[in-house]
């Protein structure tokens, strides 16, 4: 890296509207050569291999292997039924698993890094360690490549190559991949491709982007990618060679590259470089970027990240690029925002192999997005009440900074690596699909999800787990007794179907047909939120005025056709409180309106029902 940079150093006033003590620094306008454009049409068929234990990526962490030591040892193994710990909710708010099948043949490297990306055409691509495989919406297996091989072999010494994330842009209807080769300063690269249409076996266009921009012997590791509509985001962590990742770590940096010379295959593409980036004069880790949810955003992008080591932590750090790249005026802001409820480093998972625990890494931000002002994100966490694994799901809302969180958890079931997508619309836009693994000391190694949705101000709404993959056997493949059971999820919304989501996910499977070892197998699944909460059927869009309401509300709601509808109030035990009306409505806007006053407070939802008593809305609201 040249010396021409930019620093920063601002001064807050609050801890709501920006962070005291922020630092950064930016170099702009930094070159990176194509390295090839590779027709993967022309790249033979490669089998599926088969990788070695000693393949096995980087540890994410370390040094906290006394903490977690700690925790495992405070766990007791309890045999009991799961109950799952939500509020009570309409059991047709359940999401429904529309597919599921195997998204890699081979047996993967260690631990799964799963990821998928889905075109609006329904081409699948698939990546998990060093493999890249592309399937049809149908699971029809269409071929695979290793990463070293993806390139038709010209990009150099491609032997160590690792952590892939894929994406779909539906603004340029084209993927993008990245990819780490190198966990050592003497070859770090973070490989980029950029495909040149929507089909992922046509041509691509490489570039390395320097892992090691700065003096000394570091490295780049562990990335996590999103996109604005003009630009490409990589985050990274900087460790120093040979030594674990807290002690060895020295600072997260933001790539900022544009997307369109990359699609263009230009023979240079350029990046900024976030870096530096400190608070109170401590570099910041682990940073997640923030992808919009029903629509990118522009010109800004905002990340997230946390205290991923800590034991038990409130702090969450909002971070914020003002513009795009090819502007020149992009800054970094920086808010520091105080969760109401505690993260921390989770315990180790059980599964049934009794001698073998899974590792569930530490507590960082895994993934993020935005829509209607708000901010949802997911980190793996101990749960508090219980000290079991489950899953951190914070609401953040940009404006006040106010961040409402909620654990995902279970009596017995272990939650981990999760990952969430938009799955709403205009009149549900805060609603989304989280996928996380699963396991228990019942439960073989496997793949959920589940629905979150709210109207601002209300409860959260968490629809009961579905189970995209159950596990086959507990995974065994290293020869201790802490098993990699993989470093993160994948989740992508079917950009052109609403209220479809696409994932992949881990799960324990035999090595061979009749073996009784178990190894880490791929699964890509996709779930409908087909409910009345987000996707409403029949183009009927329903909506409960205001809620909370304290003393009337007003349903509005628009109808396809002119028909007679029947108006019902039911508790969330399903027991009818309220006859509303049964009426004509025309097509267009309609609304009703009803008293609450009389009411008791709590939470009900209004039912409606066409003339052939087919259900066709059902919407939550609350009574204060």
């Amino acid at each position: 890296m040249n010396k021409l940079y930019v620093v920063l150093f601002l001064v807050g006033i609050s801890s709501i509207s920006q962070a005291q003590d922020f630092s950064y620094k930016v170099e702009r306008d930094i070159a990176t050569p194509k390295l090839r454009t590779v027709k993967f049409s022309d790249i033979g068929t490669e089998q599926p291999k088969v990788y070695k234990v000693e393949e096995a990526a980087p540890k994410p962490w370390t040094t906290t292997d006394q903490l977690k030591k700690t925790l495992d040892a405070n766990r007791e193994r309890r045999f009991k039924q799961s109950l799952h710990k939500y509020q009570e909710t309409p059991k047709d708010i359940k999401p429904a698993v529309d597919a599921s099948f195997v998204g890699l043949t081979a047996v993967p490297g260690i631990p799964n890094d799963n990821n998928m990306a889905i075109s609006n055409d329904g081409k699948i691509i698939s990546v998990v360690n060093s493999s890249f495989s592309v399937l049809e919406e149908d699971g029809t297996y269409v071929k695979y490549y290793s990463l070293s091989s993806i390139t038709g072999g010209q990009l150099p010494n491609l032997n160590r190559t690792y952590d892939p994330k894929v994406t779909y842009d539906p603004v340029a209807d084209k993927f993008i991949l990245v990819y780490l080769q190198g966990s050592t300063s003497a070859d770090t690269r973070i490989i980029v491709g950029f495909s040149e249409t929507n089909d992922p076996q046509g041509d691509w266009h490489f570039y390395a982007v320097d892992g090691n921009p700065f003096t000394g012997a570091t490295w780049s590791d562990y990335p996590i990618i999103g996109m604005s509509k003009d630009d490409l985001f990589i985050t990274v962590n900087i460790l120093r060679d040979g030594e674990s990742w807290q002690e060895g770590f020295t600072q997260s940096v933001i790539w900022q590259i544009d997307k369109a010379s990359g699609y263009d295959g230009k023979d240079t593409i350029y990046e900024d470089l976030w870096y530096d980036l400190k608070y109170q004069d401590k570099s910041l880790w682990s940073i997640c970027a923030v992808q919009g949810g029903s629509e990118f955003t522009s010109p800004n992008m905002h990340f997230l990240s946390v205290r991923p080591g800590a034991a038990s932590n409130d702090s969450v750090f909002l971070h914020e690029i003002t513009d795009t790249r090819l502007s020149g005026n992009a800054e970094y802001n920086l808010r520091v925002l105080t969760a109401n409820k505690l993260y921390g480093v989770p315990p180790s998972a059980f599964q049934p192999d009794l001698e073998n625990l899974l590792a569930t890494n530490d507590t960082r931000v895994l993934s993020a997005i935005s829509e209607d002002g708000y901010i949802q994100y997911v980190q793996s966490t101990r749960v508090p009440s219980s000290g079991m694994p489950g899953v951190f799901h914070g609401f953040l809302n940009i404006e006040t900074g106010e961040i409402d969180a909620n654990y995902i958890t279970s009596d017995t079931m272990e939650y981990a690596y999760p990952s969430i997508a938009f799955a709403g619309n205009k009149a549900f836009p805060h609603a989304s699909v989280i996928t996380f693994s699963h396991s228990s000391e019942l439960d073989f190694p496997g793949t959920s999800a589940i629905l979150h949705n709210r109207v601002v101000g209300d409860y959260p709404i968490f629809s009961p787990v579905v189970t995209v993959k159950q596990g086959e056997l507990s995974i065994n493949r290293l020869t201790d007794s802490l098993e990699r059971w993989g470093d993160y999820t994948g989740v992508q919304p079917k950009y052109n179907e609403e209220g479809v989501v696409w994932m992949s996910g881990s799960y324990g499977r035999p090595f061979a047909q009749g073996s009784t070892r178990g190894r880490n197998g791929v699964q890509v699944g996709k779930v409908k939120v087909n409910n009345m909460l987000t996707v409403l059927v029949d183009e009927n869009s329903v909506i409960v005025l205001p809620n909370p309401a304290s003393e009337k509300a007003i349903v509005q709601f628009e109808s396809d056709k002119d028909q007679v509808l029947t108006f019902n109030i039911y508790s969330m035990d399903g027991k009818l409180v309220q006859e509303l009306l049964k009426t004509n409505v025309l097509r267009g806007t309609n609304e009703i309106s009803f008293p609450t006053v009389e009411m008791m407070q709590g939470m009900y939802f209004v039912q409606v029902v066409n003339d052939k008593d087919d259900k066709i809305a059902e919407v939550k609201f609350v009574v204060l």
